[in-house]
């Protein structure tokens, strides 16, 4: 069963894009038809400031609970996930998410995400809510983006010491890494002004990122948008090892944006390509386009 782990269904247009068809549940579910995607986990937009498109506050879906209702409508098609911000609730370290939580459990939510606020990893609000969201079972995909104010995403250093000491607080959190922050770090020699963006090149003897998933079992990665396909696509001979090292902590995704055919992704044939060409087992494909989704979600 093949499940695409990262997904949307609201207006993501800005002022400047207005020619681009805006996602729908209706949208989403052809596009899954269409590329034979059995299921994909439907992540609310926009829970931070960050985040919030102008165009998007005007949608037929503009805020979490009614992204996750229009999910929960069609169960055997999508997994609903909540989503917050850690500075709701009184903007406080000691915020009790537990009622919010415990809603989105009871409405069908399998995961919380994406968390995107402009926040440090180890920021005392962002701990607060990976332990709360933890201790009831709930997986946490964010986003991520370089050190600096005024970005979508969760923020860190290079070399990741504040996710890394994200991870070491809220052991009993799984965590689903997705972003340019995130993908960035695969790659050595990795600079502050890169962090946030697409670097190119051999990623040679790898960056933060491999070791984190050494180190760490809660820590998972999904392989959507361009920042999961340019982690992969920089360096393909690199991609073959590192596709089977951590066959076991990755997850297919796509982030399609829009609902226009320029807007998907070639994450799922790249990966059957590698699997035809033999470069990439049965058993790490169908672990990567399914099988961890299911066993993390529960599905």
């Amino acid at each position: 069963m093949v499940i695409d782990a990262h997904a949307h269904c609201c207006d993501l247009r800005t002022p400047a894009t207005m020619d681009r068809a805006p996602l729908s549940v209706d949208s989403l579910l052809r596009r899954l038809d269409d590329e034979g995607i059995a299921r994909a986990v439907l992540l609310p937009w926009p829970a931070c400031p960050e985040a919030v498109s102008l165009v998007g506050l005007f949608e037929p879906l503009p805020d979490v609970v009614s992204q996750v209702r229009a999910a929960c409508a069609h169960p055997d098609r999508l997994i609903p996930f909540g989503n917050l911000d850690p500075r709701w609730s009184g903007n406080s370290p000691d915020a009790d998410f537990r009622w919010l939580l415990e809603r989105f459990i009871e409405v069908g939510c399998r995961g919380i995400g994406e968390l995107g606020g402009n926040l440090w990893y180890d920021d005392p609000r962002v701990v607060n809510v990976f332990r709360q969201s933890g201790a009831l079972g709930l997986p946490i995909v964010i986003e991520s983006s370089g050190p600096g104010p005024g970005q979508y995403g969760l923020k860190d250093e290079v070399g990741s010491p504040r996710l890394e000491r994200l991870l070491q607080l809220a052991p009993e959190t799984v965590v689903i890494g997705h972003g340019p922050g995130f993908w960035a770090e695969i790659g050595a020699g990795l600079t502050a002004d890169a962090k946030s963006g697409y670097p190119t090149g051999p990623v040679g003897d790898g960056g933060s990122l491999q070791r984190l998933l050494r180190t760490y079992p809660n820590l998972h990665a999904d392989l959507s948008a361009h920042s999961g396909y340019n982690a992969l696509t920089r360096d393909p001979e690199h991609a073959v090892h590192f596709l089977a090292e951590f066959a076991d902590r990755l997850l297919f995704g796509t982030d399609t944006c829009f609902a226009d055919e320029e807007g998907r992704m070639p994450q799922l044939a790249y990966l059957r390509g590698l699997h035809a060409s033999g470069q990439l087992t049965q058993p790490a494909l169908d672990a990567i386009l399914g099988g961890n989704a299911a066993r993390i979600l529960g599905v």
